[in-house]
């Protein structure tokens, strides 16, 4: 996974629990539409909210990197949109 779609998602729900419960809960509704490939939306999809307590859990289990996910937790994006 590289695209910044990705990590809008994922830096969102990390910081939002409301999103993050919606994202899953209802995964399919919540990616549906995005810029996301198949393999993204079902590793997506996979996560659990033991994989949300830290930024390194969260980028172990869905097979990015940890300094990514930090770099877009300031994102006006990731701040200012929900699901």
């Amino acid at each position: 996974m590289s695209q910044k779609e990705v990590f809008i998602v994922l830096a969102h729900a990390l910081s939002c629990s409301a999103c993050r419960s919606r994202l899953l809960e209802q995964p399919q509704s919540v990616l549906r539409g995005r810029a996301l490939t198949d393999a993204e939306k079902e590793t997506i999809s996979r996560l659990t909210e033991k994989d949300f307590v830290t930024t390194e859990l969260l980028a172990h289990g869905s097979g990015t990197s940890a300094s990514d996910l930090r770099a877009f937790a300031d994102h006006a994006v990731v701040r200012l949109r929900h699901f």
